[in-house]
């Protein structure tokens, strides 16, 4: 499966029915999960038309905030009724016949005449409904402009990709630095603790020498860094794993991000030596930017 950044742009046209043209504009940005906002012109006239959108947005999107605009445009002339008060206009009428004879004056009563007075003669839009195929002409004019985007989506990901790898190979270059040296870090780390157990055997009063080498056995476990390691090295093989396996891996490449760090913290937190703690924090700064990295993928 391809890899996927979750930031793109698409934009597509067309007719939809014999009465209307769409146009549409796609956009997403990251988000933890995937959240469609549709906002159309006609959205109080033809509500249905949405879902068409959102299901062929969540067909073709896993995660990511979406965004679609889409305006239609009537390419027909919306149906009119013209409703005419017809006691008001007889009422009307008679009005207006009793005046002339009661004043003699005034013609004939046009009918255009009394038909202009407002409030007689009401326009009515026609009832607007889906006509039959419009849905489906809307869902496959979104399918083309989700296409756009994702073209770009994955385009970015290459991009994100290689710069992951490059990262990593950091983290990675400082475990190939680290692992020989391990047998050297523990032997000076028993010196030192042998150094303090003769001081503390020496001491007045004297320790008491189970809890000493209680103490002792417990320091020498935390010496002890070959099961990070192992981790390390498994966690590490697994990010890339999922990398080469593609489709929708970026929250559990962050989760990975996660459980390496936890890793390193806890090597930097045993192992003090010399040069350790410089190696660490360059390793951890390439871990940081994967993870800025990663957050970009879908």
């Amino acid at each position: 499966m391809t890899l996927a950044s979750m930031t793109g742009f698409g934009r597509a046209r067309g007719e939809i029915s014999d009465r209307l043209t769409a146009s549409l504009v796609v956009r997403s940005v990251n988000h933890k999960f995937l959240d469609v906002v549709v906002r159309t012109n006609l959205r109080e006239e033809l509500p249905e038309l949405e879902a068409a959108v959102r299901a062929a947005i969540g067909a073709g999107v896993e995660r990511g905030r979406v965004t679609v605009q889409v305006d239609f445009e009537r390419t027909a002339p919306q149906p009119v009724r013209a409703v005419v008060n017809v006691d008001a206009v007889s009422s009307v009428i008679g009005q207006l016949g009793e005046l002339r004879s009661a004043t003699g004056i005034g013609g004939d009563i046009a009918l255009t005449d009394v038909l202009a007075i407002p409030g007689l003669v009401v326009i009515e839009a026609g009832s607007v409904r889906p006509e039959a195929g419009e849905a489906e002409g809307l869902a496959a004019l979104t399918a083309a402009a989700l296409a756009e985007m994702n073209a770009m989506r994955r385009t970015e990901a290459v991009a994100l990709v290689r710069q992951i790898r490059t990262d990593l190979a950091a983290v990675t270059a400082f475990l190939d630095w680290f692992e020989p040296r391990v047998d050297e870090f523990r032997r000076a780390h028993l010196e030192r603790l042998g150094t303090r157990i003769s001081e503390l055997l020496e001491a007045r009063p004297p320790v008491d020498p189970e809890r000493l080498a209680q103490e002792a056995a417990l320091l020498a476990d935390r010496a002890d860094v070959a099961e990070e390691l192992v981790r390390l090295r498994s966690h590490l093989e697994g990010f890339e794993r999922r990398l080469q396996e593609g489709g929708a891996v970026g929250r559990a490449l962050d989760f990975m991000c996660q459980e390496i760090l936890r890793e390193l913290n806890t090597l930097g937190a045993k192992c003090r030596e010399l040069g350790v703690a410089d190696g660490l924090v360059d390793a951890k700064t390439a871990l940081e930017r994967v993870r800025e990295q990663v957050q970009n993928l879908e």
